[in-house]
């Protein structure tokens, strides 16, 4: 009787998975958990096994503010990063100047983004990677600006 069926087989030739704990939403699509032993945000692969680790290291900002007196000559406020910029946003703090911000270019007041007072842009879905420079409409311009980075 114990013969009636067939031995029961996998149906591909998938890898089983290395973490059982976390079920995925189809089959062997589980993400492996970082090694344990390595030190913290350390530069770990993110293959193994065919798998891709979906926890990101530098995934998350680590934000740096700063804030500026900006006049009626272009200026340079922020260099295109070594690694990849995750954050960036600009808010007008002047009283009643308007900003212009330009990216890759000196600043004129032609520019594409332009802050009027109080104005607040925030970049952190598609962040852009350029130098970035500012002028103001009038002086005593004041921009403050937030960015993060991380290791590319």
């Amino acid at each position: 009787m114990a013969n009636l069926f067939p031995p029961v087989i996998y149906l591909n030739q998938r890898n089983t998975w290395g973490v059982p704990q976390y079920l995925p939403p189809g089959p062997n699509n589980l993400p492996v958990r970082p090694d344990p032993s390595a030190a913290p945000n350390t530069t770990q692969s993110l293959y193994r096994d065919g798998a891709v680790d979906i926890r990101e290291n530098y995934r998350y900002a680590s934000v740096v503010t700063v804030s500026l007196n900006v006049d009626t000559a272009s200026i340079k406020f922020l260099d295109a990063p070594i690694g990849k910029r995750n954050f960036l946003g600009f808010r007008n703090a002047s009283a009643t100047q308007t900003l212009y911000i330009d990216f890759n270019a000196q600043a004129t007041t032609g520019a594409w983004l332009a802050l009027t007072a109080g104005t607040i842009v925030l970049f952190d879905t598609v962040v852009p990677q350029d130098d970035l420079y500012v002028i103001s409409s009038a002086a005593g311009g004041v921009l403050a600006y937030a960015y993060s980075t991380f290791p590319g």
